[in-house]
């Protein structure tokens, strides 16, 4: 498999990734910013691929003790290898495992960009890796209850979702949890939301669902705007309300 070497938050990190197949980009990014930074906390990776979400995590958040699950062996195999590449404020340890063989694992925080494409709603590529990290495998009630199986009494959940799907996803979040929190992303000023970061607490006094004004990615000249670029490049949190 042949791989490049990519930087992400401006050079501050180093990442393996596979020249064909699934390539990070700025979602993975922003959706570890919006991970809250809590001194000591356990927090799962769940599909991790080659690790951007976990690094940027590591490399924000100081004292944390990072899992990232990863099925496939090529994605596992390029993320451990970038490990002594980086300097993080936190451990990661990397699992060549399936999410869904996890049981029980009571962590305080799951985060996961997973493949939330269904089969006839985009183009099926010839390289099975980038198939397996945007076309989605199993049903969304059993991934959401396997999160919710492997979150502590007090857990949260941050995922990254298309917006087109938010309803059905909110069907099957109920179920589990009492806070759910809504965050759209719109590439442009003037257009939709296109996607969602999501935040979801499993316990709560009582059922709470905000679903918050858009976030816009960039200005009008197709520069990012002010906040996106230093979440991008200086790897400080995204403040969610």
């Amino acid at each position: 498999m042949d791989t490049s070497l990519d930087s992400f938050l401006d050079g501050k990190l180093k990442i393996y990734q596979p020249v064909k197949g699934y390539r990070a980009g700025i979602d993975s990014v922003l959706l570890a910013a919006s991970v809250k930074d809590y001194k000591g906390c356990n927090i799962l990776d769940a599909g991790c691929g080659v690790g951007v979400i976990s690094y940027c995590i590591a490399f924000r958040c100081k004292n944390v003790n990072i899992i990232g699950i990863e099925k496939s062996t090529e994605y596992y195999s390029l993320a451990t290898k970038s490990l002594k590449l980086n300097k993080l404020e936190s451990n990661i340890n990397f699992l060549n495992k399936n999410f869904l063989s996890i049981t029980k694992n009571q962590t305080d925080i799951i985060v996961s960009n997973p493949p939330w494409f269904r089969k006839n709603s985009t183009y099926v590529s010839k390289n099975k890796l980038l198939n397996e990290a945007k076309i989605e495998s199993l049903d969304l009630s059993t991934w959401i209850n396997k999160v919710c199986e492997n979150l502590s009494d007090n857990g949260e959940y941050y995922t990254i979702f298309p917006f087109n799907r938010i309803k059905e996803l909110i069907r099957v979040l109920k179920k589990c949890f009492k806070v759910i929190k809504i965050y759209p992303l719109s590439s442009f000023k003037e257009l939709p939301p296109n996607r969602a970061i999501i935040y979801a607490k499993k316990t709560a006094t009582k059922y709470q669902y905000l679903e918050f004004d858009k976030i816009i990615i960039h200005k009008a000249d197709k520069t990012f705007m002010d906040n996106i670029n230093d979440l991008l490049h200086k790897g400080i949190s995204f403040p969610l309300a």
